[in-house]
């Protein structure tokens, strides 16, 4: 695995592990179980919204990536 793959399993984990402290202290703060959940969920509804934008981030890149290399492909003559 290279470094860039080794960098997002770190930022992955980094950022599991601070999601999962972040519920944890939620769980464990004296406030009601409404606004709890209302802050969990909040926090699970700006995850998934991550998670989507980083998907739509990473299509546009290997459209990208892909064209570039089908022009290659057609300028060097090769089909």
């Amino acid at each position: 695995m290279g470094i860039i793959g080794k960098t997002l399993r770190f930022i992955g984990g980094l950022a599991i592990g601070a999601a999962a402290g972040t519920v944890g202290a939620m769980l464990l703060a004296p406030q009601s179980g409404a606004r709890t959940r209302g802050q969990i969920k909040s926090l699970v509804d700006d995850a998934m919204e991550a998670g989507k934008q980083a998907q739509r981030d990473r299509e546009r890149e290997l459209q990208h990536y892909w064209e570039q290399q089908v022009n290659v492909q057609y300028k060097d003559g090769k089909k």
